[in-house]
């Protein structure tokens, strides 16, 4: 069981693992445990796999949802089994609130707009070659899914160390190429507007969560400084 990070931050590590799959497994097993609640009486836990297939299934969607289920509770800690027969298993969130909030905080990440060109109208070579290769970058650079990250980096009350450790590689290997891309296409705005504000969400976010590594490493280090005073004074 993962036990590292607060149950807000777990979630928000397994949504960025396993994407919109996690989402809907999550939201079917949050509405379920809505629903019991709503109805009151006895219950075995906030929901059971049943009640997950059925919610899925009311959305079309086929998925087998129980490996999921068992990562969240065995790799993630999010979910424990409260009762377990033969034919019926229920789990019960260990925060449900928690939970709620983290699945918020990523849908508010995950809402970001159409993607690039999806107008339906055929992209032909007949506009300037120079402005097609800049729109070839930008989709290299998968910018709504580093904005996704970026803002479930964002949501984080605390980054762990793996966090930082994503943010870093982000810096010294996809941004510089990102500011290279944003700056040449700064050249043509009229014709890529759209690409130049996505880029410049992007940075901007991710100079947020630089600003906010900042603060966290100097509080850390005054600490450290207080208590090595502490110290010298004993």
């Amino acid at each position: 069981m993962a036990t590292v990070g607060g149950v807000r931050d777990r979630v928000l590590e397994f949504l960025a693992k396993y994407e919109e799959r996690g989402l809907l497994v999550l939201k079917a097993a949050i509405a379920a445990a809505v629903a019991r609640r709503r109805e009151g009486g006895a219950k075995l836990g906030d929901f059971s796999y049943r009640d997950v297939v059925a919610r899925l299934r009311a959305q079309g969607i086929s998925y087998n949802p129980s490996m999921l289920l068992r990562i969240l509770e065995r790799d993630y800690g999010v979910i424990e089994t409260s009762y377990r027969s033969g034919n019926q298993h229920w789990w019960k969130f260990v925060d449900f609130d928690a939970v709620v909030e983290a699945v918020e905080a990523y849908e508010k990440g995950d809402d970001i707009g159409d993607s690039v060109g999806e107008s339906g109208e055929e992209i032909g070579l007949e506009g300037d070659p120079r402005v097609e290769l800049l729109r070839i970058q930008v989709a290299a650079l998968r910018p709504r899914k580093l904005l996704k990250t970026l803002k479930l980096l964002a949501a984080k009350k605390r980054l762990t160390s793996r966090d930082v450790k994503l943010f870093e590689d982000l810096a010294f290997n996809v941004l510089p190429k990102l500011v290279r891309v944003l700056e040449e296409a700064r050249e043509y705005e009229d014709e890529l507007a759209e690409e130049i504000a996505l880029l410049e969400k992007v940075l901007g976010l991710a100079v947020k969560i630089a600003r906010k590594m900042l603060v966290e490493e100097k509080v850390e280090a005054e600490a450290v400084e207080a208590l090595e005073a502490i110290a010298r004074n004993l």
